[in-house]
């Protein structure tokens, strides 16, 4: 005689429930630290409610894995139907607000807030891992002329066109930001100057083939000039310094004629010294063509 064990409608399905746990774990460990418990105490005068949406979970299902886990710290809000869609579309509302914080209006690029953090942690992990990180800083050549003789609308599209350019051509995970009205940055992680010359040099050849055309229906073409610097993480060098050793190489490229990459030394083998920073006036010049 075979008896059948009937299933528990109250339990959860293992797959969700590891992937519950795993995130529950990482998430203590990460707040936590080796407090456990959820940082052990609610005396304190600083507590945080955190919430998370598990769709199609009854609430007898979270109490028989809370008792069996131990999840007496959690609680538990039910969401019907009618509540639901006002949380979604709070929730992108915030994601939104976001994405607008650290992106771009006009290229959608990231900005230079989140340009500068982000150069900050991968700084960090080539130091950590003593590996190869690269940063860029690229200039369209003659922009304010493009702006006077053509029109801002038409200077909007070109920085359009560069920086769907730059999107395309860099990989997947390196970060491109525009971080002033037309200077653009690349981060570039595991590359080194060689790899992120070539790179720039076919971002370089792809924008000056451009045709561009101005109010008046006459046509144009643009180039820019970069400045390059790897880090192999095997020094102390803050953001600030690396973003000056690179504009270093940009002022070179602009003074040596533009439409070109120049390559910056290593910051291992070269300081900062305040002197080597690109007077204001004359970086206007070189950049402007104005003093």
């Amino acid at each position: 005689m075979h008896m059948v064990r009937k299933a528990n409608k109250d339990a959860m399905d293992p797959a969700l429930e590891r992937e519950l746990m795993t995130e529950l774990t990482r998430l203590r460990d990460e707040l936590c630290g080796a407090a456990k418990g959820f940082c052990v105490s609610l005396d304190n005068r600083q507590n945080l409610g955190l919430f998370r949406i598990f769709s199609n979970i009854s609430i007898d299902k979270w109490r028989a894995v809370a008792k069996r886990l131990d999840l007496t710290g959690w609680l538990t809000l039910p969401i019907d139907r009618d509540i639901y869609p006002h949380l979604t579309t709070l929730q992108e509302s915030l994601e939104r607000l976001a994405y607008e914080s650290e992106h771009d209006a006009l290229t959608g690029l990231a900005n230079r807030r989140a340009f500068e953090r982000t150069l900050d942690l991968e700084i960090e992990r080539a130091r950590r891992a003593k590996t190869v990180m690269s940063l860029s800083i690229i200039d369209l050549d003659h922009f304010k002329s493009v702006n006077d003789t053509y029109g801002h609308p038409v200077g909007d599209q070109v920085l359009m066109r560069l920086s769907e350019i730059i999107n395309r051509e860099k990989r997947r995970y390196d970060l491109a930001a525009r971080i002033g009205g037309e200077e653009f940055a690349l981060i570039i992680p595991g590359a080194g100057q060689v790899k992120t010359r070539v790179m720039l040099e076919r971002m370089l050849e792809l924008i000056s083939r451009e045709n561009f055309a101005g109010e008046n229906g006459e046509n144009f073409s643009v180039t820019f000039s970069a400045g390059v610097t790897s880090f192999r993480g095997t020094s102390d060098i803050s953001v600030s310094e690396l973003v000056a050793l690179t504009d270093k190489a940009l002022y070179k490229a602009k003074e040596n004629g533009r439409a070109q990459v120049q390559l910056a030394p290593l910051p291992e083998m070269e300081t900062v010294p305040r002197q080597s920073l690109v007077h204001a006036n004359e970086k206007k010049f070189l950049f402007t063509g104005k003093k």
